[in-house]
């Protein structure tokens, strides 16, 4: 299945065959593709939503865990190093999507942005931190920038690290996370209905308010 995925023969933010229908194609027991599904979703090659079923998460999976391992074990840089790095991309990367994704690209963010707003609802931090990170990667991956997509994904394990560290800073107070997941359906917004300058200024605005309550 892992091989499927590298081969590109299912894309980012499409949705993957059943359990059912993988096991006939695969000729593998429905319990072992379950668990395979499961491995694949700890490693967040894939992810589900209720009632929707599984999707693809990153473009090319196999490159993503090898550049993981490589920058675990010689790439470590500080919170504000990767803080400064995402208010030099973000904001540019939501501009750019709100002005050229694809009808495909926006269905991702879509799908995106639902699942951060299913898993808010719950208390898995490491869950939502999770999700926040791929909301961010799939908007730079519709900015029609490669190089602005491929930098992201490269450096997807600690965006995810990042943001869930805030988020865990932040869950003592319920009204900020409120107010963060506010602030990402409004760029979700800027961006579906094509407001560029609203969508970079959203995003501006939102890595203000991190630092600002961070600091706090």
């Amino acid at each position: 299945m892992l091989l499927q995925l590298s081969a590109g023969h299912w894309h980012p933010g499409q949705r993957i065959p059943s359990e059912r229908q993988l096991s006939e194609s695969l000729r593998l027991s429905r319990a072992t593709v379950r668990e395979a599904l499961v491995t694949l979703k700890q490693q967040g090659v894939v992810y589900s939503l209720p009632g929707s079923g599984h999707f693809v998460s990153d473009p090319q999976p196999t490159e993503r865990l090898i550049i993981e391992t490589a920058l675990n074990e010689h790439f470590s840089p500080s919170h504000d190093e990767l803080r400064e790095y995402r208010f030099a991309i973000e904001a540019q990367c939501a501009f750019l999507a709100a002005s050229r994704a694809t009808p495909d690209q926006l269905k991702a963010i879509e799908r995106a942005h639902r699942h951060l707003k299913h898993v808010h609802q719950k208390d898995d931090l490491k869950a939502e931190g999770l999700a926040d990170a791929r909301f961010h990667l799939t908007i730079a991956e519709a900015s029609g920038n490669r190089i602005l997509a491929h930098s992201l994904t490269s450096l997807f394990a600690l965006l995810r690290e990042n943001v869930t560290l805030n988020i865990r800073s932040l869950a003592k107070r319920p009204e900020t996370r409120l107010r963060l997941m506010r602030q990402h359906t409004a760029l979700f917004e800027a961006i579906y209905y094509r407001k560029p300058d609203k969508a970079r200024s959203l995003a501006q605005d939102h890595m203000v308010f991190v630092d600002r309550i961070l600091a706090e």
